[in-house]
């Protein structure tokens, strides 16, 4: 190999984690996984390591972005942080929007995995790993700069920013605000990781205290993690503190425990215990599980509040099958509601079935919802109704050359849910000129269905370039532009992602 192919090697392997990367593995038998790490010298947001997913975000920078896999709906996407579900126990979803595009690491597994999983792992699951190394990033651009520095024990990170306006139809500018720090203790046989994050977000179309409808909508968060792990055991602890000068506030908790023992070769038992809270009302429930893998079969049972719950999986080389029924416990607000919202303490969990089966880089799936729980108008309160399906297929592939990497990925969905993409592509193009690395990308939403009040929702498509250049080994500048073409598009209908900007960045490992 000549040093052209290794010097592409190398930088690809180093681009590439925002599809594949170093994490720790988890082995899901007969499940499709994308392994990757957020890339804060080219991401803008952490939502961008999740790009396969539907995205539902609501504005630009610090929006409410939450994810939805293969055309189903944000709650029925379980996420992780450090082996702890951080769901929101008030809506049920996870809101990437007031993340910072840190240092971290992702696995997403596709499919049905409450086994594993519990609540909400209905389509698919995210595994957040935060990662420490002696590393400063600064990155700056129009109205917007991110610091990140640390080392192997602690990261700081602070991203203060705009882009415009919130809404389509003003142009106010609106701002997002975060400030971010993790610490890590490791002994020989626990590790304990801890994240404080306190961010603020300014919002437009709120109502003031008297009523009014006001652009200058402002909320303030404070989120906090706990993880203490080891081999057998995990405890963890999720809290996400809101205030709006809107007079409204809220504050959910998790409590969480989890205990495992691998009884005999690939045989493991398990106990979890969960108490979640929402304002005053709270829940707790347990869970027991089993599941069974070795190199090519798994099977696994879990019962939780009532709920039967089951999976099978199977590989064989580039042959992958599962098979499995999932739930999502109806979360605090939907159960017993506001002043706005009428209580239903007898909500049941939603059920879901779904068939994944993949060869190589080509995968197909089907799944089937019963007793969704959605908002009933009439009533005022959320009720369990029918269910829904989605299927499609999916395609992703990367390919190394002589001159570059090329990544492919091709979603075909036909879901029953509303504002889902029917088609999305993305494509990125990795190459290096004369010592410079750079990567064009392109991602695009077509068909993307109907609002809630039946009117269609607009193509999104989008194209962004950055490129760098290594000063020896540790130290990296670089350029980048995104949405080059300035489409100001809508991934929600009424507010904008933002149109063109341009970054500077500078990364140096230490």
């Amino acid at each position: 190999m000549n040093k052209v192919k290794i010097a592409l090697v190398v930088l690809f392997s180093l681009w590439a984690t925002s599809a594949y990367g170093a994490v720790e593995e988890v082995v899901v038998i007969g499940s499709q996984k994308e392994i990757g790490s957020s890339q804060p010298e080219y991401d803008d947001s952490a939502i961008e390591a999740v790009q396969m997913f539907n995205v539902f975000q609501a504005g630009g920078l610090g929006g409410f972005s939450a994810v939805a896999r293969h055309g189903t709906d944000t709650k029925h996407t379980a996420v992780y942080r450090n082996g702890v579900p951080v769901n929101d126990p008030s809506g049920g979803w996870f809101d990437f929007g007031t993340e910072l595009p840190t240092f971290q690491n992702y696995q997403i597994i596709s499919g049905p995995n409450s086994v594993m999983f519990g609540s909400s792992a209905m389509s698919g699951t995210v595994l957040m790993e935060d990662t420490f190394e002696p590393r400063f990033l600064y990155k700056g651009g129009e109205d917007r700069s991110l610091i990140i520095g640390g080392n192997e024990f602690f990261q700081l990170a602070h991203y203060k920013g705009s882009n415009g306006s919130v809404r389509t139809d003003n142009e106010e500018t609106d701002w997002f605000e975060n400030t971010t720090l993790k610490t890590k203790y490791e002994t020989d046989n626990w590790t304990t990781i801890a994240t404080v994050q306190d961010y603020k977000y300014d919002y437009d179309n709120c109502y003031m205290p008297d009523f009014s409808v006001s652009n200058n909508c402002v909320q303030e968060g404070q989120k906090r993690d706990l993880s203490i792990r080891n081999n057998w055991m995990t405890i963890g602890y999720h809290e996400n503190d809101v205030e709006h000068n809107t007079g409204w506030s809220s504050i959910s908790k998790r409590y969480f425990v989890d205990f495992n023992e691998e009884v005999t070769d690939g045989l493991v038992l398990g106990l979890q215990a969960h108490k979640q809270s929402y304002n005053d009302e709270d829940y707790q429930h347990e869970a027991v599980y089993i599941n069974y893998q070795n190199s090519a079969v798994a099977l696994g049972t879990r019962w939780e509040d009532g709920n039967l719950i089951y999976r099978a999986g199977y590989e064989y080389e580039k042959f992958k099958v599962s098979i499995a029924n999932s739930i999502r416990m109806p979360n605090l607000y939907e159960r017993f509601g506001d002043d706005w919202v009428s209580a239903n303490p007898d909500l049941e969990a939603e059920d879901g079935k779904g068939i994944e089966m993949a060869y190589d880089f080509v995968q197909v799936f089907y799944y089937h919802f019963d007793e969704s729980i959605d908002f009933d108008m009439q009533a005022y309160k959320y009720i369990n109704t029918g269910g829904y399906i989605s299927r499609g297929i999916k395609f992703n592939e990367h390919l190394l050359f002589d001159n570059g990497a090329l990544h492919m990925a091709a979603l075909i969905n036909d879901s029953d849910q509303l504002r889902s993409a029917k088609y999305k592509i993305k494509i990125s193009w990795f190459g290096m000129v004369n010592g410079w690395d750079y990567l064009i990308g392109y991602v695009g939403q077509f068909e993307r269905g109907d609002d809630f009040d039946g009117s269609p929702i607009d193509n999104v498509s989008t194209f962004d370039f950055n490129i760098g250049k290594y000063i020896g080994t540790k130290t990296r500048i670089g350029f980048q532009i995104s949405d080059i073409l300035d489409r100001e598009f809508e991934i929600l209908p009424n507010y904008g992602a933002g149109g063109r900007s341009f970054a500077i960045s500078f990364d140096r490992t230490l």
